[in-house]
């Protein structure tokens, strides 16, 4: 998985003109279960995952933000990536970066990274995946989850 630190792949390639957004889906964790995977004191924070599917790809990316009115209700704060849904993934990130103001730091990046890991892997399929196998089977994700949604 790509870090939000990584650079946006440039996405020129006819996979990612031809492949679109079907799925996506947003998960937030108590922190305090994760907390072996957090670097320094996240009390409180809101933790999580962004999926992002394409044609049986996925990219991830995790995010950790404050436990702020703004973060509360997951649904409220994710509803923006909605707008990618039916998309291509390289009309996807060129509608986060139109949109990137508007957005918002915070959900620009996470965005960001998502996209750039499902590029990742459209490109390389063969390169496999530190987000396979049972801990991150849907069933699982919702288990563990506080909160949960899907567009």
């Amino acid at each position: 998985m790509l870090k939000l630190s990584d650079p946006l792949p440039e996405v020129n390639g006819a996979i990612l003109s031809t492949s679109r957004i079907g799925l996506i889906e947003v998960y937030r964790f108590d922190c305090r279960l994760i907390e072996a995977r957090i670097t320094g004191n996240c009390r409180d924070c809101n933790c999580g995952l962004l999926k992002l599917s394409s044609h049986g790809v996925n990219g991830w990316a995790e995010y950790i933000v404050p436990d702020t009115k703004p973060y509360a209700d997951i649904v409220r704060w994710t509803s923006v990536f909605l707008k990618l849904k039916g998309l291509s993934v390289s009309d996807a990130v060129s509608y986060v970066r139109s949109h990137a103001e508007a957005w918002g730091p915070v959900r620009t990046d996470i965005a960001e990274a998502a996209l750039a890991d499902l590029t990742a892997q459209l490109l390389n399929p063969a390169a496999g995946h530190d987000h396979e196998g049972a801990a991150f089977e849907r069933s699982r994700l919702i288990d563990c989850s506080q909160a949960y949604c899907s567009f």
